[in-house]
């Protein structure tokens, strides 16, 4: 009955009323004024000493800036599409994905900015070798912080969205933007040094190759170590929310946690003591690790559409969905195509079947987490679920087989349309009098 009174409240109501839209202005604010105050802090001139002189090293500026992003953003959009695309089952909404990519990108980087320097600041010493100027922070200090950091907003949405978040795809998905997030922002850093710096030293060449040198390393052939890094995190912390175990439950995200540690510390030793003639080796022992990691989660993805298959049986032996239900919706490609289907027919069909896929897809991680026993009192929300099913399977295209996308009707101003109007001519008879075609002979009885 509640379900029912929310959906017939204007769009504006649900809107202001749904907390995501609280969450997602307030990470626009914040995410806002964070990158203003690291804007201030790159761009702000530093002053050194060498050998008793003092110079002043010009900071970084917005043109830097500007070229750096247009660098760094393809990367971004290429790795955040395919960590989108891979929780295919357990779509969570727009609002999620961006809460958690502006997470890994302006707060979890002004985060570690300012606990990195911190600790820098903790191992400077004044005389003799000062250790904060070799690889000391970036093996040791700076892998710790930064996947705490980018870690955090997985944690807190374990926390408030527990029984949401148990798919060890769905974890990967949300661990890999935020990955993405941190590595944009990062990336925009590194090649805006790169610009000033080219820009300022007449012996480092052309600034825009500089940029792109930097951009081929850090946004290609290592772009995978972030996401890499943190989905060890995501998959412990699936692990540990579909374990019964409270041993487990603790174990495996603190085991996972620090994988994305030791591999960050390993990577960064890596490019900071192997020479560079003997990179190649460990470059392709890392691309073996991608794509043993790969294979895994493709192996997950069809293993939740047999879950999804199965669990959604036991509702069709309750009679409470129809035979065909658990076929179409644990299909990759069935649920593909009713989408397509349903958009054809208008946008409230298309949002109805989104919906109802939506809503089966829920039931299903509800059936398998309470099979599992890791779900208590779980009839209060299976019942919703059925309830909303029920609502939206006469508004929504259910089956796939058979199903086929109405043409678009096009409008009469369309210029298609008036060219085939005109084409086709009405058929009139001849007028009195006219004589016949040449060649003409009237049809034979």
């Amino acid at each position: 009955m509640s379900g029912s009174i929310v959906s017939q409240r204007p769009w504006w109501s649900r809107l202001v009323r749904n907390p995501w839209t609280w969450i997602v202005l307030a990470t626009i604010l914040a995410s806002a004024a964070l990158l203003y105050s690291q804007y201030r802090i790159f761009h702000a001139d530093t002053p050194v000493t060498v050998d008793g002189k003092k110079y002043l090293i010009p900071g970084i500026t917005m043109r830097s800036f500007k070229i750096a992003f247009q660098y760094a953003w393809p990367t971004a959009a290429v790795w955040s599409l395919l960590f989108i695309w891979l929780d295919r089952f357990r779509t969570r909404h727009l609002a999620i994905w961006f809460t958690v990519f502006a997470w890994g990108g302006p707060v979890a980087t002004t985060a570690s900015l300012h606990i990195n320097t911190w600790m820098a600041g903790l191992l400077k010493v004044d005389g003799g070798v000062d250790p904060t100027q070799g690889a000391g922070p970036a093996i040791y200090s700076a892998p710790f912080v930064e996947e705490t950091c980018k870690a955090t907003i997985l944690f807190l949405l374990a926390l408030f969205m527990r029984e949401r978040l148990t798919s060890i795809v769905q974890t990967v998905s949300l661990a890999g933007l935020s990955a993405i997030g941190f590595a944009f922002i990062e990336n925009v850093i590194y090649y805006a040094r790169a610009d000033n710096y080219a820009r300022i030293t007449i012996a480092a060449g052309d600034p825009i190759e500089a940029v792109r040198r930097q951009a081929f390393l850090r946004g290609v052939v290592t772009s995978f170590g972030h996401p890499l890094f943190t989905s060890m995190t995501g998959i412990g912390l699936a692990l540990g929310l579909r374990s019964r175990s409270r041993l487990v439950r603790i174990l495996a995200p603190v085991t996972g946690f620090l994988g994305a540690v030791i591999g960050h510390m390993a990577f960064n030793g890596t490019l900071s003591v192997v020479p560079e003639d003997k990179l190649m080796t460990y470059w392709f022992i890392a691309l073996g690790l991608v794509a043993s990691v790969v294979v895994f989660l493709v192996i997950r993805l069809f293993r939740e559409g047999r879950m999804i298959r199965n669990r959604l049986g036991d509702y069709v032996v309750m009679g409470w969905l129809t035979p065909r239900d658990p076929i179409v919706l644990s299909a990759m490609r069935r649920r593909w195509w009713i989408g397509f289907v349903a958009l054809s027919h208008g946008l409230r069909t298309w949002w109805a079947t989104l919906a109802f896929m939506r809503a089966t897809t829920e039931l299903a991680y509800l059936r398998d987490a309470v099979t599992r026993g890791t779900v208590d009192g779980a009839e209060a929300r299976q019942k919703e679920l059925l309830d909303r099913i029920e609502g939206l399977r006469p508004r929504a295209v259910t089956e796939s087989a058979g199903a086929r996308p109405v043409p678009p009707h096009l409008p009469a101003w369309w210029p298609r349309r008036r060219q085939i109007a005109q084409a086709v001519r009405r058929f009139a008879p001849p007028a009195p009098g006219s004589r016949p075609a040449a060649g003409w002979a009237p049809p034979r009885p």
